[in-house]
């Protein structure tokens, strides 16, 4: 599986999406992207570090659809009367199959960056709800500050009009 990168774009804070590589370009406003640790990411299948803002704050995550997962816990428990609670449980056990199929992604807790195509055996560890509270409450910035657009604290800057999107 090739590595591919998704992040927001610094400049406008669309999303740009593609392969891993030293520098990605936004299609909505143009802006080139440097990501300095790309070809040292590529190379050893890590994800050790954030490509776009050098965090290496991260961690790992399914990249399983959230709506879809629940559409079918939904879907089992609305026609669970009707088949006594057979469909539930057969829904359930689809959605859990599903969720153990789907590839790990590798998650910036600063920036929201997502690596795709990571070595299974080098994935970080798992979300800690201590260690994003310390960037959503802006105890700490990644190296790249600037890069991190998309991240909990630039959004409640944002949502608090302390921050400017150019």
């Amino acid at each position: 599986m090739s590595r591919t990168i998704a992040f927001a774009c610094p400049s406008c804070g669309q999303a740009v999406e593609g392969p891993l590589a030293p520098a990605a370009g936004c299609a909505a406003c143009g802006a080139s992207t440097a990501l300095p640790e790309a070809t040292h990411l590529v190379e050893t299948g890590a994800a050790d570090v954030c490509p776009v803002c050098g965090s290496k704050d991260l961690y790992q995550q399914r990249d399983f659809n959230r709506r879809l997962g629940l559409g079918l816990a939904a879907i089992g428990l609305l026609t669970g009367p009707f088949t006594q609670w057979i469909s539930t449980i057969a829904f359930v056990a689809l959605d859990a199959l599903l969720y153990l199929l789907v590839p790990l992604v590798s998650v910036c807790y600063a920036c929201e960056a997502q690596q795709r195509g990571v070595d299974r055996s080098k994935v970080p560890p798992k979300f800690e709800i201590a260690l994003h509270d310390v960037y959503r409450f802006g105890r700490r910035f990644p190296p790249r500050r600037e890069a991190a657009v998309a991240g909990p604290r630039a959004r409640l800057l944002l949502h608090e009009g302390r921050l400017e999107r150019s």
